[in-house]
This record gives C-alpha cells, sequence and structure tokens, in this order.
C-alpha cells in the first residue's frame, strides 16, 4: 500500500471514528472529568485571590481562568482528544477558544451580579463549559 492509500485509510477511520456516538460520550466524560480538575483549580485560585488577597472579582477571573485553561490544556491534548502530535496552530486556537470563553464568562459573570458570586461563577461556568467542550472537539483538536 503506498501513502497515499495509508493516509486515505487514516481519514476514513477518522471520519468513521467522528461519526461514532460513543466516542462523543466518552469524550464529554473525559472533558468533563478534566473539566472538574479545571474548575477546582479555577475556583481555587478565584477564591485565595478574591479573599485573601482582596483583588477586584475581574481580575480574580482572569487569572483563575488561565491557570484552569492551562491544565485543561494539557489534560484534554493528552488524555480527552489523544493528540500526540503537538503544533503551535492547535495551541493557538485552544488559546482563542479560551479567551473567548472567558469573555463570555465575563459577560455572563456583570450580568448576573445580583447573584451570590459563588452561584454566579458557578453558573458561568457551567455554560463555559458546553461551549468549551463541543468548540474544543470540532475545531481544536479536530484529529
Amino acid at each position: 500500500m503506498d501513502n497515499s492509500q495509508s493516509r486515505m485509510n487514516h481519514e476514513e477511520k477518522v471520519k468513521s471514528a467522528e461519526r461514532n456516538p460513543y466516542l462523543w460520550i466518552k469524550q464529554a466524560v473525559m472533558f468533563s472529568m478534566v473539566g472538574v480538575m479545571n474548575t477546582a483549580i479555577d475556583f481555587a485560585v478565584f477564591f485565595l485571590l478574591t479573599q485573601f488577597v482582596s483583588m477586584y472579582y475581574a481580575f480574580a477571573q482572569i487569572l483563575s481562568y488561565g491557570a484552569g485553561m492551562l491544565n485543561s490544556y494539557l489534560w484534554n491534548a493528552r488524555v480527552t482528544f489523544s493528540i500526540s502530535e503537538k503544533t503551535k496552530s492547535r495551541f493557538y486556537k485552544f488559546v482563542i477558544l479560551n479567551l473567548s470563553v472567558l469573555l463570555v464568562t465575563l459577560f455572563m459573570m456583570h450580568s448576573l451580579l445580583f447573584l451570590p458570586l459563588y452561584i454566579n461563577k458557578l453558573f458561568s461556568t457551567l455554560i463555559g463549559l458546553g461551549v468549551n467542550f463541543i468548540l474544543s472537539k470540532l475545531w481544536v483538536f479536530k484529529a
């Protein structure tokens, strides 16, 4: 089998796997488990910055989200989407996506300031998680 046939076989296998609902479920579960770690990091850093450093919530959100984002890239690339090939373009897509989700969560937090801060943070985080998974799967870590 020549190189072009081998590449076509690989592409067909990838397309078939992407349509497999069990793969989506498995990846969604793994993404959520990584998300729990990211959220724990995010909330811990946010809590420390707002409670012990008295940092303004928006600045604390940016720093805490960044800490969770770095953890997310490392675990999701290796475990959730099993990407062995590390490329700068994939990392740039990841950063663009996560900065966009950060802006969405900041907008939501600002819009929901009438709620207690930690309920506001939880609600904003859950919405961000859903958007982040779908775009990570279909754009950032697309095989």
